[in-house]
């Protein structure tokens, strides 16, 4: 069995691994986002769907961040507690 410490570690190496794929989506899709809201059609039904993707993307992509940072740091409190240790099973 790994050691609590190992665990943390590769907790941690797994959620900077997330917190960065849902950055770059973010910034992809933000600094791209022209290519949603000019979309090439003349359908309007077409561009609105493009619209909708591209905010769809971007909140997805920010809820993912903002979700990460908090198990960031819930896992950084617990191995502090786990450091000190007092961590309570009850």
């Amino acid at each position: 069995m790994k050691k609590t410490s190992d665990q943390v570690e590769e907790v941690r190496i797994i959620l900077d691994t997330i917190l960065g794929l849902s950055q770059t989506i973010n910034d992809l899709v933000e600094n791209d986002i022209a290519l949603f809201f000019e979309y090439p059609s003349a359908d309007e039904g077409k561009k609105w769907q493009a619209k909708r993707l591209a905010n769809k993307l971007l909140a997805l992509a920010t809820a993912t961040i903002g979700t990460t940072e908090k198990a960031q740091n819930q896992v950084e409190l617990v191995a502090n507690e786990l450091l000190k240790g007092g961590v309570n099973n009850d």
